[in-house]
C-alpha cells in the first residue's frame, strides 16, 4: 500500500462488498453497495471534506434506496418502508441542492412526465395490501415532510413531487391526505418562474384537481396557465402543445367555449387537434347543437371533421335519436368519399361508440370496411361491446365475423399482428373464451411470439393476475401435455388462486393429476398446504403435507428428491413451522449424500439453498449451505446469504453464518458492512458491539499491513493496492468509530496501525467526521 490519498478511496470500496472470492477480493452488486460506503478519502482542506461527506452521502442515499427495491422485489413490504423512511430522513437533512432534489424525484419517482422510470414508493403503494395500506403511509409521511424542506429555489421539482405524492394518496384511498398535498402543490407553484414552467404546473395541478371532482378549484388554474401561454417562448409547437392540452382540460370541465378559445390561440394554423372533438361534444351535450355543427365545419382535414360528427352524434344519440342518426349518416358519408376511407370509418365507428353512440349501427359501418387488416380488429372491439353489454347472441356474431375477416388477411406477418391485438383485446376486457378462439386459429409453424402455446401461456398468466383462475384453467388445459415445463409453470399458481378463493376441491383437483410430472404434484400439494395452514385449516393443511412428503419419498432420482424436498420444506416454513422444516432438510442433505458426482452433489445442495434464500429463509438456507461439499460452492452460498440476509435486515443470521467463516478478511467485510447497517438505521451502540468484532477479527489477517495484488509482471506490468489488507480494514473501523461519536475507541483502532504515514492521513480523514 502506497500512501496517497488513494488508500481511502480503497477503503471506500469495502463498502461496496458482495460475493467475495477465496482470495477475500470483493465483486461489487448493487444489493451489497447500500449501506456499505466508506467515507475515507484524505483531506487537504474544509471544502475538501464538504465535497467528499456529499459524494459519501449521495452515494450512500443511492444504494440504500437500491437495497429498499430488492426488499420490495421479495416481498420485504416493511423493511422496505423502514429503509424508505430512513432514507427520506436523511434526504431532509440535506442542504438544499440538485443533488437533494435528484435524490427526492428519484425515490418518489417524480423526475418529470416523460420518464420511464418508476418510482420506488409508486411500487410500494401499488404492492401493499389494500387492507394494510401502513407500510406505504408512512413512507408517504417522510415524503411529505421531505419535500416541504425543498426551497423556493425548486419550486417546479417541489410542485411535481406533491403531486405524485397525491395522486400516490388517492391510489390508497386517503383522501384527506390528498386535499393537503394537492394544496402544497398549489402553493409551491405561485413560486415558479418562467412562463413555460408556469403552464406546465397549473395545467398538471388542474388536471389533479379535475381527477378528484374539484372542478371549481382547477378553472381558476387553467385561467392561470392560459395567461402563462402569452409569454412563451418562440416555440410555436410547444405553445401548440400547451394549448391543446388546456383546450382538453377545459372541455373535461363543462367549459366548451374556455376549450375552443384555448384552440384558436394555438399559432400554427394546421396544428392538428384531438382536444376539438372534446370541444364539439361538449357542445353537443350541453344542448348546443348548432353550435357544436358550426365547429365541426370548420375542422380540417374531412377526416377529422368525420370523426368530430361522429362524436357529436354519439353524444346525441340518447337525447336526440332521429338527429344523432341524420348526423352520423353525415360522417360515414363523409368518411367514405375520402381517402383512406377504410381507416377513417373505422375511427368515426369507434368514436361514436365511445361517445354514447349505438354499437350495432357502429357495427354496421364496420362491416362496410373492405381492407380485413383494418375491419378485424375494428369489428373485435364491437365484439366486445356487446359482450360487455350482456348480448352474447351479437357478441358471437360479431366474433364469427372477426374469425372470418382474420382469415381473409393475406399476409402472414400482417395476420399475425393483428391476430396478436384481438387476442390482448379480449384478454383486456376479461374474455378470455374470445381470446381462446382466437387462439385456436393458430396453425402449427407459425411464426413465435404467436406460436399457439406461447400465447395460450401469456393469457393464462394474465387470467391468473387478474385471479381468473377458471379461465387461466381452460387456458393451460389447452396446451398439450408435452408442453410439461410450460404447464408445471401454470398448475401450481392456478391451484394456490383456487385455494386462496376457498375452492379448495377444485385446487386439490389440479394437484391430483394424472399428467402432472412426478416432482410436481407433491410440490403443489405442500404450497397448497402451506396455504391451508395460513388459513387456520390445520388438520387438512397436515394431511397434504404428509401426502406431499409420501410422494417426495417415492421419487427414485436422488437429484429430484433433494430439490422436491427442499420445496416441502419451504413450504413448511411458509406455513410458520420451521421443525418440520428442518428434518425435511435434513433428508434432502442425506439424500444429497447419494449423488456419487460431487459437483452434482454441490449443485443440488446449492439449487436448494438458492430457493431458501429467494424465499428469504436465510437460516434454512444456511443450513443446506453448510452441507455444500465444493469449499469454493459453499463458500460463494455463504456469502449469498450473508449478503441477502444483510440487504433484509437480518443482522442475527448474518453474525451466525459469520461464525462459520474462517478467512479473517472476508469475516472482516462483512462485519464492518454490518455496522454500516447499523450505523445507517441509528444504532450506534450495536454498530459498535460489531466494530469491535471487526477490530478483533482484522488483527488476525495475515501478510502485511499493505498489500498489492499483481495481476501481471514483466514488460507491462498491472497491479493494483489490495483493499482487503489489514491497513484498510483498520482504516475504515476507525472511520466508522469517528462517524458514530466514539473518538476515544476510533484512536485505539489507529494505535494498531504500523506505519506512521497511513495512521496520519487516517487520523486527517477522521477530522472530517467531527
Amino acid at each position: 500500500m502506497q500512501f496517497t490519498n488513494s488508500i481511502f478511496r480503497r477503503m471506500g470500496t469495502l463498502l461496496c462488498l458482495s460475493l467475495v472470492s477465496v482470495s477475500g477480493l470483493a465483486v461489487q452488486s448493487n444489493a451489497a453497495a447500500a449501506l456499505m460506503l466508506a467515507q475515507a478519502t484524505p483531506v487537504a482542506s474544509p471544502r475538501d471534506c464538504r465535497e467528499e461527506r456529499q459524494i459519501a452521502q449521495e452515494t450512500l442515499l443511492n444504494a440504500a434506496i437500491d437495497q429498499a427495491e430488492q426488499s420490495l422485489n421479495s416481498g420485504q413490504l416493511d423493511h422496505a418502508a423502514l429503509l424508505l423512511v430512513r432514507t427520506l430522513q436523511n434526504i431532509q437533512a440535506m442542504e438544499n441542492s440538485p443533488a437533494k432534489v435528484n435524490l427526492l424525484e428519484r425515490l418518489v419517482g417524480s423526475v418529470n412526465e416523460n420518464s420511464a422510470h418508476t418510482g420506488i414508493l409508486k411500487r410500494l403503494v401499488q404492492t401493499v395490501p389494500t387492507e394494510k395500506p401502513q407500510p406505504a403511509i408512512a413512507v408517504l409521511a417522510a415524503a411529505v415532510e421531505t419535500t416541504q424542506s425543498l426551497s423556493s429555489g425548486y419550486s417546479a421539482s417541489k410542485t411535481r413531487t406533491f403531486l405524485a405524492l397525491a395522486d400516490y394518496y388517492t391510489g390508497l384511498g386517503q383522501p384527506g391526505q390528498n386535499r393537503q398535498a394537492l394544496a402544497e402543490a398549489l402553493s409551491a407553484s405561485m413560486s415558479i418562474h418562467g412562463a413555460e414552467f408556469q403552464t406546465m404546473a397549473f395545467s398538471a395541478i388542474a388536471a389533479a384537481y379535475i381527477q378528484v371532482d374539484q372542478v371549481e378549484t382547477a378553472v381558476p388554474l387553467l385561467a392561470q396557465a392560459l395567461e402563462s401561454t402569452k409569454a412563451f417562448p418562440a416555440e410555436p409547437y410547444r405553445q401548440a402543445v400547451a394549448l391543446e392540452q388546456i383546450a382538453s382540460l377545459y372541455a373535461q370541465t363543462g367549459q366548451p367555449d374556455l376549450a375552443l378559445q384555448a384552440l384558436r390561440m394555438i399559432p400554427m394554423p394546421n396544428h392538428p387537434s384531438n382536444a376539438i372533438l372534446s370541444v364539439v361534444g361538449g357542445y353537443g351535450e350541453a344542448g348546443q347543437v348548432d353550435r357544436a355543427l358550426e365547429v365541426a365545419q370548420t375542422i380540417q382535414p374531412n377526416t377529422q371533421k368525420a370523426v368530430a360528427q361522429a362524436v357529436l352524434a354519439g353524444r346525441l344519440t340518447t337525447q336526440q335519436p332521429q338527429q344523432a342518426a341524420r348526423i352520423y349518416a353525415q360522417a360515414v358519408a363523409l368518411a367514405t368519399a375520402g381517402e383512406d376511407a377504410d381507416s377513417t370509418l373505422a375511427r368515426v365507428a369507434q368514436h361514436y361508440v365511445e361517445a354514447g353512440g349505438l354499437v350495432v349501427a357502429a357495427g354496421g359501418t364496420i362491416q362496410t370496411i373492405k381492407d380485413p387488416f383494418v375491419k378485424a380488429p375494428a369489428l373485435g372491439a364491437i365484439a366486445l361491446l356487446h359482450a360487455k353489454a350482456g348480448e352474447e347472441d351479437h357478441a358471437d356474431l360479431r366474433l364469427d365475423q372477426v374469425l372470418e375477416a382474420l382469415a381473409a388477411i393475406p399476409e402472414d406477418s400482417n395476420r399475425n399482428s393483428v391476430r396478436q391485438q384481438l387476442i390482448d383485446q379480449a384478454a383486456q376486457s376479461g374474455r378470455y373464451d374470445y381470446a381462446l378462439r382466437i387462439a385456436q386459429t393458430i396453425q402449427p409453424g407459425d411464426e413465435a411470439p404467436f406460436e399457439r402455446v406461447n400465447v395460450l401461456t401469456l393469457l393464462a398468466e394474465q387470467a391468473i393476475a387478474q385471479n381468473r383462475y377458471d379461465a387461466a384453467l381452460q387456458l393451460t388445459e389447452q396446451i398439450p401435455p408435452s408442453f410439461v415445463s410450460w404447464r408445471d409453470r401454470l398448475f401450481p399458481q392456478i391451484a394456490s388462486g383456487f385455494v386462496q378463493a376457498g375452492d379448495f376441491d377444485r385446487a386439490l383437483a389440479i394437484a391430483q393429476q394424472d399428467n402432472l410430472s412426478f416432482s410436481l404434484r407433491p410440490r403443489s400439494l405442500a404450497a397448497m398446504a402451506a396455504q391451508l395452514a395460513q388459513l387456520g385449516q390445520s388438520e387438512q393443511a397436515a394431511a397434504l403435507f404428509n401426502q406431499a412428503t409420501q410422494f417426495a419419498n417415492e421419487i427414485t432420482d436422488a437429484y429430484t428428491r433433494v430439490e422436491v424436498l427442499g420445496a416441502i420444506a419451504q413450504a413448511h416454513l411458509t406455513a410458520g413451522q420451521p421443525e418440520p422444516a428442518t428434518q425435511l432438510l435434513n433428508q434432502a442433505i442425506t439424500a444429497a449424500q447419494s449423488i456419487e458426482d460431487v459437483s452434482s452433489r454441490s449443485l443440488s445442495l446449492r439449487t436448494v439453498a438458492e430457493q431458501l434464500i429467494f424465499a428469504n429463509h436465510y437460516q434454512a438456507a444456511l443450513q443446506v449451505a453448510q452441507a455444500i461439499p465444493e469449499a469454493l460452492e459453499q463458500l460463494h452460498k455463504l456469502n449469498d446469504v450473508i449478503e441477502k440476509a444483510l440487504a433484509a435486515g437480518d443482522l442475527a443470521t448474518v453474525l451466525t453464518v459469520l461464525d462459520q467463516l474462517e478467512d479473517p478478511a472476508v469475516k472482516t467485510r462483512w462485519l464492518v458492512a454490518a455496522a454500516d447497517r447499523h450505523i445507517y438505521l441509528g444504532r450506534p451502540e450495536a454498530a459498535a458491539d460489531v466494530l469491535n468484532q471487526a477490530f478483533q477479527t482484522t488483527r488476525t489477517i495475515p501478510g502485511e499491513e499493505s498489500q498489492t495484488v499483481v495481476i501481471r509482471s514483466g514488460e507491462d506490468p498491472l497491479s493494483f493496492d489490495d483493499n482487503a489488507d489489514r491497513g484498510s480494514f483498520l482504516g475504515a473501523i476507525a472511520l466508522r468509530y469517528t462517524q458514530i461519536g466514539q473518538r476515544s475507541e476510533a484512536e485505539q483502532v489507529v494505535q494498531a496501525l504500523e506505519s506512521s504515514a497511513l495512521r496520519q492521513q487516517v487520523i486527517q480523514e477522521m477530522n472530517c467526521y467531527r
